[in-house]
């Protein structure tokens, strides 16, 4: 991949954490700063502020004496990664229904629409589908109205994007929108305690994401 000469470190990181978020690098790839440098056409420097970068957005570490590598997803990360989409998710459905204006729940059911529209027509895109995912339930806590909660969500968004490609991989993508109908008719019809029950029906368990990878 050749980047162009404006923005190179923001270019890195982005393409970069595209490949990790969608799985096109592999958990636990380690990553090699000379050949990442040679490949990308960049400087070895560059290339390692775009990988600090990505380390502190939680995507890959740095072991002594191994050097980069992407993360590796654990029984505990998964634990974690799902308990957190519970409270935050599920509480920003809750406010969405009891805050979204006419125009957010328009928004709402627009972006709904299109995600659903994706699945039927490319159901076997696991890449576009996990980004309209993702997408929906940003703009769910975007609907929600409460900055902090905004902030919290964009902290741990990436690995919650890995998250969501995980669910991804054994299940029929062509219903993955539709799994949202009950939890976006929640939100726009004001039901709060209906909304934060749909929104935590609709995240897949850890217990079933562990069995996933190693089953993998």
């Amino acid at each position: 991949m050749k980047i162009n000469k404006q923005s190179l470190e923001e270019q890195a990181t982005d393409y970069l954490r595209q490949q990790i978020v969608n799985g096109d690098m592999a958990q636990g790839e380690k990553i090699v700063e000379s050949t990442l440098a040679k490949d990308l056409e960049l400087s070895r420097s560059t290339v390692r502020m775009a990988l600090n970068s990505l380390a502190h957005e939680g995507l890959i570490v740095q072991k002594p004496y191994v050097g980069w590598q992407v993360i590796t997803l654990e029984d505990d990360d998964l634990w974690e990664l799902y308990h957190l989409r519970v409270a935050l998710e599920s509480q920003a459905a809750a406010m969405a229904a009891e805050k979204a204006s006419d125009q957010d729940k328009e928004d709402l059911r627009q972006l709904y629409q299109e995600y659903c529209a994706l699945c039927a027509s490319t159901p076997t895109d696991s890449q576009a589908i996990s980004e309209a995912d993702f997408n929906l339930h940003k703009k769910i806590v975007e609907v929600s109205n409460s900055k902090r909660m905004e902030k919290i969500y964009s902290q741990i968004a990436n690995q919650l994007q890995s998250y969501l490609s995980m669910t991804h991989q054994d299940y029929d993508l062509a219903q993955s929108g539709l799994s949202h109908e009950a939890m976006i008719d929640a939100i726009c019809s004001g039901d709060t305690d209906r909304a934060w029950q749909e929104a935590k029906a609709n995240i897949t368990p850890f217990t079933q994401m562990g069995s996933a990878l190693k089953n993998a």
